[in-house]
């Protein structure tokens, strides 16, 4: 059960860093450069569908990240769930809020290039601690 739980916990946590990294390192700075209302486009959008989508993956891998740490009482487990709390509590306190305020851009002038920064420099607070809970998985899956 220890190993199914592991794959199950790698193959949701894996791609959520990759996704995550994808935005933060190649989305967001490509469509920074857009007109406002392309921007705008993009960016509410977006914030939309991955705002109705994260919820449930962040939560899933969170689900089993403690399964994985309650069957094995590993050291690296326990952090990994430890690292994604944390960033879960950013998204739910911080990135949420900030992130529904972009979905909800109707027009250009509704655009606040200022608050996107915000949500793409603490995102990028999210994307480190994604990573190092991965790392922590892998290195604990793999020892």
């Amino acid at each position: 059960m220890e190993h199914v739980v592991a794959i199950v916990a790698v193959v949701l946590a894996g791609p959520l860093v990759g996704v995550e990294l994808g935005v933060a390192a190649f989305t967001n700075p490509l469509v920074s450069k857009l007109s406002d209302d392309a921007y705008r486009v993009v960016r509410s959008g977006g914030s939309r569908l991955l705002g109705a989508l994260m919820p449930f993956w962040y939560v899933g891998t969170l689900v089993v990240l403690i399964a994985g740490a309650v069957l094995t009482r590993d050291a690296l487990a326990i952090s990994a769930v430890a690292l994604m709390g944390v960033a879960v509590l950013l998204s739910v306190t911080v990135l949420v809020p900030i992130n529904n305020r972009i979905g909800a851009w109707r027009s250009a002038a509704d655009v606040n290039r200022d608050l996107a920064a915000r949500w793409d420099r603490l995102h990028w607070v999210r994307v480190a601690l994604l990573i190092a809970m991965f790392i922590a998985l892998v290195a604990g899956v793999v020892g």
